[in-house]
C-alpha cells in the first residue's frame, strides 16, 4: 500500500470515527412533550436530533406507534389534535438518502384527565396562538368549548393555586379584562358568551333548577362526592374550577364553578353577569361577579 493509499484510508477512518462520535453525543431525545409528560394539551411534537437529515414521525395510542408524517425537513409537527384522557406514543427514524440510519426509543406522555361523554359528538379546535387543543360540542346551533379556556394573559390568569399541577381547569381571568380587553381572551372566531346564550343552553337541558346535572363531568376525580346528580348529559363536562379573589387567594376547588359572562350586571359597577355550579346542588345562580375576581371561561363560536 502506498503513502497516498495510507493516508486518505486514515481520512476515511477517522471520518467514520467522528461520525460515529457525533451520532453517540447526541441521541434523539424528546423536547416537546417530554418523555413522560402527564396533562399534556398542547398540539406540538418536537425533537432533537442531528441536524440536515429527513426525519420520519411514528406517532399513536399504540405501544407501537404507525407512520404520522414522512420526509419532514425540521425536528416539529403542529398542530397535533391530542384527544383528552389518552396515553400518546411516539419515535423518531432518522433517515438519510431515503434510507433510515437511526431510530429513537419509542417516547410516551398522557393527557388531560377530563372525561367526555362518549355518546356526545364532538370536534376538535386549535387555538393557533398557543397550540392548545379543545374539544367542542353543538348544543341548539352554538358550538361551545368542552373545555375550560387555558389562554394565558400576563398578570390577567392563573392557574388555581399558580400551579400547572391544576391546568386540567385551565386558567382563571380576572373579570376586568371584560372591561379591558375583552377581544384578546377567546381565539379569533370565537367569544366569551352572554347571559343569553348561557341561558340557552341551560334552557335546553331544564333550565337553572336542574340543569346543573346535565352540564357537570360524571367522574368523582375532579368533583367531590355529594348527593347532586351528575350526568353530563349536555357534553359540556363542566369541571369545578374554584375561584381566585382580590387578596389574592384561592379557594372552591373541586366544589364550585363559576363561568363569566359578557353581560354587564348593574348590581357591582363594572360587574359582568356570573354562572354559579355546586357540588351539592342541581340548579344554577345567576349573579353579579366582582371584576377584581377570577373565574373560568367558556367560548363560543361566532355566528
Amino acid at each position: 500500500m502506498n503513502k497516498r493509499t495510507t493516508f486518505f484510508s486514515i481520512l476515511t477512518i477517522l471520518g467514520l470515527m467522528c461520525s460515529n462520535a457525533l451520532y453517540a453525543q447526541k441521541e434523539i431525545s424528546a423536547e416537546q412533550p417530554t418523555d413522560g409528560a402527564r396533562d399534556v394539551n398542547v398540539g406540538v411534537i418536537k425533537w432533537s436530533a442531528q441536524l440536515g437529515l429527513k426525519y420520519d414521525l411514528y406517532f399513536g395510542i399504540s405501544e407501537n406507534p404507525s407512520l404520522y408524517r414522512a420526509d419532514l425537513d425540521s425536528m416539529e409537527v403542529k398542530p397535533v389534535v391530542l384527544e383528552l384522557n389518552r396515553t400518546y406514543y411516539w419515535k423518531i427514524a432518522e433517515k438519510k438518502n431515503g434510507k433510515t440510519v437511526r431510530m429513537s426509543k419509542t417516547f410516551t406522555f398522557s393527557t388531560l384527565p377530563i372525561a367526555l361523554n362518549a355518546s356526545v359528538k364532538y370536534n376538535s379546535f386549535v387555538d393557533l396562538r398557543d397550540y392548545k387543543v379543545y374539544w367542542t360540542t353543538t348544543v341548539g346551533g352554538a358550538e361551545w368549548f368542552a373545555q375550560n379556556l387555558d389562554y394565558k394573559l400576563p398578570n390577567n390568569s392563573w392557574y388555581y393555586n399558580d400551579s400547572e399541577t391544576d391546568k386540567v381547569y385551565g386558567q382563571l381571568y380576572k373579570g376586568q379584562l371584560q372591561s379591558t380587553q375583552p377581544h384578546d381572551v377567546c381565539p379569533s372566531g370565537w367569544h366569551i358568551p352572554s347571559q343569553q346564550e348561557w341561558e340557552t343552553l341551560i334552557n335546553a337541558f331544564g333550565g337553572y333548577k336542574t340543569a346543573g346535572a346535565a352540564l357537570k363531568e360524571t367522574s368523582d376525580t375532579h368533583w367531590r362526592n355529594s348527593k347532586a346528580s351528575k350526568t353530563n348529559h349536555s357534553g359540556m363536562t363542566v369541571l369545578p374550577a374554584g375561584s381566585r379573589d382580590s387578596k389574592p387567594s384561592f379557594a372552591n376547588k373541586n366544589k364550585y364553578t363559576f363561568f363569566w359572562t359578557s353581560s354587564p350586571n348593574p348590581k357591582i359597577p363594572n360587574s359582568f353577569s356570573t354562572i354559579d355550579l355546586g357540588f351539592m346542588r342541581d340548579n344554577l345562580i345567576i349573579e353579579a361577579g366582582n371584576p377584581n375576581w377570577s373565574y373560568s371561561i367558556r367560548c363560543v363560536k361566532d355566528k
